[in-house]
């Protein structure tokens, strides 16, 4: 798992995407964590992406990442 930049970075669908920037976890192959629960109004879910922004995601990483990873996915980037 490794902490990738995303600027201007589009989720959801051709019709309708939310566009995100930041700092978010992504897992090569599998695509970037995101909490089941933060999908919005339109059922688009965003990568988790913290207020501590990149310190906050190396503290989870240094600790040893997440204990369970119920109630998270895996989204990928329009496009990618």
């Amino acid at each position: 798992m490794v902490i990738k930049r995303l600027k201007g970075a589009k989720f959801g669908t051709d019709r309708i995407a939310r566009v995100v920037t930041g700092y978010a976890l992504y897992e090569e192959g599998k695509g970037y964590i995101a909490f089941s629960s933060d999908r919005d109004e339109f059922g688009i879910l965003a990568p988790y992406i913290p207020c501590g922004g990149k310190r906050a995601l190396q503290s989870i990483l240094d600790a040893g990442g997440f204990c369970s990873f119920d109630g998270m996915e895996y989204v990928q980037e329009l496009g990618a």
